[in-house]
C-alpha cells in the first residue's frame, strides 16, 4: 500500500532509503520540524534582543522533541540564551507548565512544533498572554491564533506538493521512485496586537521581514 506522508522524516524513521529515491512504499513531505524549532529560537532572539531566559514548550509525545531540544540547546549555547525546557503530554498539563515558567522567570517562549500544540494554539497563546510571555510558534497562521510571531513553511504549498505526489501514484508511479520533498517557501507573520498588549516595540528589521503584520 503506497503511503504519502506529511511531517516526520521517513528516512530517519527507517521507512525510506533516502530523499531522492525512497525505494520502498513511502514518500511524502518532510516539514523540518527539528531544524525549524532551532530557527524559531534564533528569530525570537532577534525580535527580543534583551530577553535571555527563554522557555521552550515541547510535547513529550512528539517523536522529534528530544532532537529539537538538542538543536535548540546548541543555538542557546552559541547565543548566550538561558534555555528553560518544559514538557507536557496533554492539554491538562498546560496550566501547570505556564505557572512553572512564570516561577522560573522566563522572558519569552518558543512553542515547539507539534500537531497537538497547533490544535490547541489559541489556548496556549491565551495562557502565554496571561503570564506575559511573547511567543513564537510553528506556522505563520499561529500569529492569528494569538502568538506574537508565527514562522514556518507555506503549508498550502506543501499540501499541493502532496497532492502532486498522490496524483503521480494514481497515474502508476511507484512511491519509491517519487522523491521525498522539503519546504522551499517559508512564511513569517507578526501580531502587533499581541505586541501592544505586552508593551513591546519590535525591531524594524523584524517587521520588515514579515509576510503578514496583524494590526
Amino acid at each position: 500500500v503506497p503511503i504519502v506522508g506529511f511531517g516526520p522524516d521517513p528516512v530517519e524513521l527507517g521507512l525510506a532509503a533516502n530523499f531522492a529515491r525512497p525505494g520502498g512504499n513511502v514518500t511524502g513531505i518532510v516539514i523540518l520540524a527539528v531544524e525549524l524549532d532551532a530557527k524559531r529560537l534564533d528569530l525570537l532572539r532577534d525580535a527580543l534582543p534583551g530577553r535571555r531566559r527563554v522557555a521552550v514548550l515541547l510535547s513529550s509525545t512528539a517523536p522529534a522533541s528530544r532532537t529539537s531540544e538538542r538543536e535548540m540547546r546548541a543555538v542557546a549555547a552559541s547565543t548566550a540564551i538561558d534555555l528553560l525546557l518544559f514538557s507536557v503530554a496533554a492539554a491538562a498539563d498546560y496550566p501547570a507548565a505556564f505557572a512553572a515558567m512564570r516561577v522560573a522567570g522566563a522572558e519569552a517562549l518558543v512553542i515547539g512544533a507539534s500537531p497537538q500544540f497547533d490544535r490547541d494554539m489559541k489556548s496556549l497563546a491565551a495562557l502565554a498572554l496571561e503570564v506575559r510571555l511573547p511567543t513564537i510558534c510553528q506556522w505563520a497562521k499561529n500569529a492569528r491564533d494569538g502568538c506574537l510571531i508565527g514562522y514556518g513553511p507555506d503549508r498550502g504549498a506543501l499540501r499541493r506538493r502532496n497532492a502532486d505526489q498522490l496524483a503521480r501514484i494514481f497515474r502508476g508511479a511507484a512511491p519509491g521512485e517519487i522523491p521525498i520533498e522539503q519546504p522551499t517557501v517559508f512564511e513569517f507573520a507578526v501580531n502587533l496586537k499581541v505586541a501592544r498588549a505586552l508593551g513591546l516595540e519590535l525591531p524594524a528589521a523584524t517587521l520588515a521581514r514579515a509576510d503578514e503584520v496583524i494590526e
